[in-house]
Order: C-alpha cells, then structure tokens, then sequence
C-alpha cells in the first residue's frame, strides 16, 4: 500500500488536470483537491453521467458547491442547479440528488463533515468521510500504478 505524508500540506496548487476520475459508484466520480482527515473536511469535484436518482442522503454538516457545467437538483426542492449556480446546504439537510440534463456533470464540492447515505427507509447504508475518500483515491492510485498527488491537508 502507498504511503502518503498526512502532514498538513500548507499552501498548495492542485491542478485537476493531473488528478485522475476515482470512480465512486455506477456513473458518478470525484477528483481529491483536498482531504483532510484530521479535520473530517473535503473538496473535491465530483462528476455524473448517469441520469437519474443518484443518491438519497443527510449532511450532519454544512456543504457548499459551484457547478461547473450540466445541472442538477434535488427530489426535496423546486430549483435546479446549473453552470454558476453556488448551492449552500445547511447541516440536518436530507436530499436526494437528481441529474436529468443531457450534458455530463461536473460541481465542485466542499464538505465541511461526513456525508450519510440512507436507504428508502431513512437508515444510514454508508458513511462517506475525508477517510473513506482518501482510502478510494490511493487505492485507486495503487491499482493503477499512479503516484498520489499532495492533496491532504
């Protein structure tokens, strides 16, 4: 397994053009600009081909995200966000994220905590944190023999 210095990373330029698409479910996938395990926070972009139901899920914490092309909503709420939109989402927030346009989606996110997936039931089926998502990017490195970039923070 590679090792990756998990000391704070300070100043830091990221270009995502050298980060690969870590797939993260059936047509969805996340590029690391920042992971911070120590402090539970995240940024990253995620993409989404897939049209459709994405997921259903709770933030415990605050989220912020910009959308950088295509459009999204969610089941909860009558607006869609598209290119520019900036989307708060305030902690306790439970939604369920749809994507119907033609174009592909791509939206930077920033987490300030752990995100909770929930079935139809409402019960949590996973819980996604910095961890989990610095486990997938260096795995995912690993398979592919690609060496991790610096983006822990």
């Amino acid at each position: 397994m590679t090792t990756v210095d998990l000391t704070p990373m300070g100043d830091q330029l990221v270009d995502p053009a050298d980060l690969p698409w870590v797939p993260q479910a059936e047509g969805v996938w996340f590029k690391p600009l920042r992971l911070s395990p120590v402090s539970g926070t995240w940024t990253n972009l995620l993409k989404v081909t897939r049209r459709g139901v994405i997921s259903r899920h709770r933030h415990p914490f605050p989220v912020e995200a910009w959308v950088l092309q295509g459009s999204w909503r969610y089941l909860e709420h009558d607006w869609t966000a598209g290119p520019g939109s900036y989307v708060y989402e305030p902690a306790g927030d439970v939604h369920t994220l749809v994507t119907e346009g033609e174009d592909e989606m791509v939206t930077l996110f920033s987490m300030h905590g752990r995100i909770e997936y929930l079935n139809d039931a409402g019960k949590v089926t996973f819980t996604e944190t910095a961890q989990t998502k610095l486990d997938k990017y260096l795995d995912y490195c690993a398979r592919h023999r690609l060496a991790p970039l610096p983006v822990v923070a």
